[in-house]
Order: structure tokens, then sequence, then C-alpha cells
């Protein structure tokens, strides 16, 4: 049971969005190309003996398969949200779309002729032989973009003020938060933006939702929302009312209302409200 909730916790681990077209097409042209590279460099499973003209043009439509299938699945995934399971779950559905195209194009284009099925399952083994090393590496380098670091959890009293040496951070804007947790007694929050879903002021107390090891839990601190979006501010996390706080990553639906829109997250039953004023700021994550 141990290992289980390791593994669960694991893969529930949120990774940072490839929020951005030009991002997405960077890390299929990327693919592609390294799939190409390792073809003509290395020449594998018969390539070598491969005698045509336009040799390498016709190997560089492996290459070509893998950028679509990447750009394909990822448009289809777009809405989920991005954890390391949603990742590996996208690895396995491009290779076993790159496995379908790659059997019709080598069927096809490469020995000019007609499909033949019983090939399906060799065309599948030299995919994998040659893709998995790469999409290994691809999948390393995605889930280690935010790495944690430990910070030093020192024991706060209530109503003292936040000491903001007790905030660190390591590139991407991976902070780790250390905030007082109230009611009970002299206890500390940490948490990481990625982790952060929104927050709703109440006066000088803010109630915080966010998931820790895949769980939902929400937590009232006694912080204005002023002072939490100072600590909280990173690339998704925007103030966009005078009492909510939002991390635009999170949002599972959105709807327009007449105070401007309002936004659901997976497993809330509260919502949080974009104001109208605000609109415009954060109209780019919306």
């Amino acid at each position: 049971m141990m290992y289980k909730k390791i593994i669960r916790s694991y893969l529930s681990g949120v990774i940072p969005k490839i929020s951005t077209k030009k991002e997405l097409f960077t890390l299929s042209f990327l693919l592609g190309l390294s799939a190409y590279l390792f073809l003509i460099v290395f020449q594998p499973f018969g390539t070598y003996n491969f005698d045509h003209i336009h040799k390498f043009v016709l190997l560089s439509g492996y290459g070509a398969i893998l950028s679509a299938a990447y750009i394909l699945v990822s448009l289809v995934l777009r809405t989920k949200i991005e954890t390391i399971a949603m990742e590996l779950f996208r690895i396995t559905l491009v290779l076993l779309v790159t496995i379908f195209f790659n059997f019709i194009y080598h069927g096809w284009i490469i020995n000019g002729a007609p499909l033949q099925w019983s090939n399906l399952p060799y065309i599948g083994f030299y995919t994998l032989s040659l893709y998995s090393p790469i999409g290994t590496i691809y999948f390393l380098l995605r889930i280690n973009r935010c790495s944690p670091h430990p910070i030093q959890n020192n024991p706060l009293n209530i109503g003292m003020p936040i000491n903001s040496d007790a905030i660190s951070s390591q590139g991407n804007d991976c902070h780790f938060l250390t905030l007082v947790s109230i009611p009970n007694g002299s206890q500390t929050l940490s948490l990481q933006p990625d982790d952060f879903i929104f927050a709703k002021s109440m006066d000088n107390y803010c109630m915080i939702y966010f998931r820790k090891e895949g769980i939902l839990k929400k937590h009232m601190i006694r912080i204005t929302l002023t002072h939490l979006s100072q600590l909280l501010h990173t690339g998704a996390i925007h103030r966009c009312h005078r009492s909510y706080l939002v991390n635009f990553e999170k949002i599972l639906v959105k709807e327009r209302i007449a105070q401007g829109f309002l936004l659901r997250f997976a497993d809330v039953d509260d919502f949080a409200i974009v104001a109208r004023s605000a609109i415009e700021s954060v109209r780019p994550y919306l």
C-alpha cells in the first residue's frame, strides 16, 4: 500500500504546462529532428543497406511523422491538467500514432507496395526501439523543468508576520511558500505555486484551495489577499478580483456572467470570479 501511495503521489505531480503554440511546435520539431539525426547517423535496422537516390529525404519522413503525431496528440489533450501521469499518457499516445503512420509510410512510400498488416508488429518494434530513448529523454527533461527542493520550516507563532526568508526559489518560478496555518495553533503550510488552485479573500484571512500529493485541500490562512498575491505571483497566478487570486492553469470551465467571468476548477465546489475591470489584464490566460 505504501508503494501504491508513493507511485500515485508521484504520478499526480504537476509539471509546467505547454501553454503556447511556439513551445508546442518547438518541442515537436526537436523530437522529429532527434529521430531523423538518429536514423542518418546510426542507420539502424538495415537502414545502412537502404539504397536510394533520395535516401536522406525519405528518412526525414519518419522524423516528420513523429513531429506531427506529437502536435496532434498535444492538441487533443490541450484541456487536460499537466501532470506526470498525463505526460506519460501523451508519450504513449504519440508512440501509438507514430507506429501506425510509420507502418503506412514504410509500406506505401518506402516500399511502394500494398500494405501487409502482418508487418505492423515489426514496424511497431522498430519504432519503439528507435523512439523510446528519445521519448525517455524528452520525459525526463519535461518533469525536471520545475524540480522541487527542500526548505527549512521554522515554527511560527499565530499572528506573527510571515518571514520573507521562508520563501525559496530555484529557477522557473518554482517557489515554496510558507504560511501560518490557522486555527490549529502554530503550524506551517508549504506548497508550490503549481499546487495552488485559487484563494478567496475573507477580510484579513484567505481560504486557499490547493493540492497536496494529488489530494484536494483547503486551508484558512491569516493573511491578506494582497500579501498572498505578492508571495505567489508567477506566470500563471494572478489577482483577477478584489476577492480572488487564481492559478489560471487550473481552470476547468469559464462562464460569462454579468460581473465578468465565473471560473470553476476540477473537484472544487467553490468558484472564483474575474472582475470586468480585470478581464483585459488576464485575457491571455483566459
